[in-house]
């Protein structure tokens, strides 16, 4: 079983199924400064962050100037053709940072598509014993306010992490996290691609090897499972890539060009 103090935000997209949202209404989300400020003093208590959240990735985005393009993300009606378990869980983390990527941009509408299609995988999972149908309702209640919208999904991160591992899911957590890792590692390579504005946006790509290592660390110690062998390998490879930046953020041409091949062939693998 993971330890405690590895979570990742990007299993927000579990997170529906658990949170008790004592009423969710928009008036309650009014101080949602106040209450964010508690549930970042209480995390910051019982965790330490080694990744950052599919809605950072997003809002480094977002500060480097880029939009919405609906064209690099993973089409929900794919979710049909996922049939192994694997697939189902990997691709409830790359819709769970599509979902985030469409929230940060204040796309109600894909927003709302993202979060049906993973209610739709969370139920082929049959991980859906503690699911909370006000989670959805507070969300599509909040669409107009990205600060609610994150809090509400940062509120459930505790009870999903102990949901999954107190119930024998932390191969299917780790599953989640590598779909989010990568559909984010893919998003931020395909805005390179499109924008005149490549270093700063290179920078946001540079950033995320930390969160690549870790990735790489927790699966090693289920690299025999069945299921976490079917990512593993793809992922260590771009953790390879990754190596030639050593420590600094700073991306040439060249290695950009080996770090988004890298993950276009995972992320083909698992989108399919």
């Amino acid at each position: 079983m993971m330890k405690k103090k590895i979570i990742h935000l990007s299993l927000f997209t579990s997170a529906f199924f658990l949170i008790s949202c004592g009423g969710g209404n928009k008036a309650s989300d009014e101080s949602t400064a106040e209450k964010k400020e508690e549930i970042e003093t209480f995390v910051e208590k019982e965790f330490t962050y080694p990744l950052p959240t599919a809605f950072e990735v997003s809002q480094m985005l977002s500060n480097a100037n880029t939009t919405y393009s609906p064209e690099i993300v993973n089409d929900p009606a794919n979710s049909d053709k996922y049939i192994a378990t694997w697939q189902k869980a990997a691709n409830l983390g790359v819709y769970g940072a599509d979902l985030s990527y469409a929230a940060t941009f204040d796309k109600t509408q894909e927003t709302i598509d993202f979060l049906d299609v993973s209610k739709k995988l969370i139920d082929d999972l049959n991980i859906t014993s503690a699911f909370n149908e006000s989670m959805a309702q507070r969300i599509e209640n909040n669409m107009d306010n990205v600060d609610s919208l994150i809090f509400i999904v940062t509120e459930s991160f505790y009870d999903t992490y102990n949901y999954l591992n107190q119930n024998g899911e932390e191969k299917t957590s780790i599953l989640v996290i590598a779909g989010s890792v990568i559909e984010g590692l893919h998003i931020t390579c395909e805005l390179v691609k499109m924008s005149e504005n490549k270093g700063e946006l290179m920078a946001v790509l540079a950033n995320q090897k930390a969160q690549v290592d870790k990735l790489v660390e927790l699966m090693e110690n289920h690299k025999d499972d069945v299921n976490v062998s079917k990512v593993l390998p793809n992922l260590r490879f771009i953790s390879l890539t990754y190596e030639q930046l050593g420590e600094g953020t700073e991306m040439t041409e060249g290695q950009f060009s080996d770090i988004a091949n890298s993950v276009k062939e995972m992320r083909d693998h698992i989108v399919g």
